[in-house]
């Protein structure tokens, strides 16, 4: 048998339309395994301790059709953003106080204690009692590093001298602002204290564990998936 002209005039039109057709199916698995839009991401801290910039090259590498949203926040508003649905993930310090929430260790993150440039010959040589004895800025109430002033610095028979509570990045803009002691990440204090904006007790050192975070009912949503893929690259290679 052999094929009429009409015959090979269909051939080539028939491998084209399958060879289409094969590209097409294969471009379809590729989008199926590539998420596609945005993430909108909390973040409690400084970029350089979540380790942001590496974070969008692990992104724009494994999943280019993803685009990040990063929206400055604290750890309380993360796991409440998760829950309301404006974020799809976010950082936090401590484990979460929320039911639902399920997270992903990164690191162990230290936290000294600083005041404003001015305190440095006080903080010197401070005790633990002298310290605990000085106006405070304390993190908002309930939150991890909140938590951590208390058990730490909380004298028995007195409360600390609470002159202010924010959260986070407030905190840290009035202590440099003169108004009291806090703590502050390691890297951001001894950046601070190097620029003349801040002082350093290096009486005690505190830690606590940062975590990516995302809701239990997302686990299996794809751009979820692809975040733990990336946070994995990041820090855990």
């Amino acid at each position: 048998m052999t094929l009429t002209d009409q015959g090979e005039l269909m051939l080539a039109k028939a491998i084209t339309v399958l060879d289409s057709s094969t590209a097409l199916l294969n471009q379809a698995e590729k989008i199926k395994g590539q998420p596609i839009g945005g993430v909108k991401i909390g973040i409690n801290t400084h970029p350089d301790i979540l380790r942001i910039t590496s974070l969008f090259d692990q992104v724009k590498t494994l999943y280019p059709q993803l685009t990040l949203q990063l929206i400055q926040s604290s750890s309380q508003r993360v796991e409440k953003y998760l829950k309301t649905g404006e974020f799809d993930g976010g950082y936090i310090l401590g484990p979460p106080a929320t039911p639902g929430i399920k997270t992903r260790f990164l690191r162990s993150v230290d936290f000294l204690v600083a005041g404003p440039a001015s305190w440095k010959q006080k903080l010197k040589n401070a005790t633990p009692q002298q310290i605990a004895a000085l106006p405070w800025v304390v993190n908002t109430k309930g939150s991890p590093l909140g938590k951590r002033i208390e058990e730490h610095f909380g004298q028995k028979d007195q409360d600390l001298l609470k002159t202010v509570e924010a959260d986070d990045e407030t905190m840290i803009r009035l202590i440099q602002a003169g108004a009291g002691l806090g703590l502050m990440a390691r890297k951001e204090t001894e950046a601070a204290e190097k620029a003349g904006r801040a002082a350093l007790w290096r009486g005690k050192t505190l830690a606590l564990d940062l975590f990516f975070t995302y809701l239990e009912t997302r686990s299996d949503d794809p751009k979820i998936e692809a975040m733990l893929r990336v946070h994995d690259a990041v820090w855990h290679p």
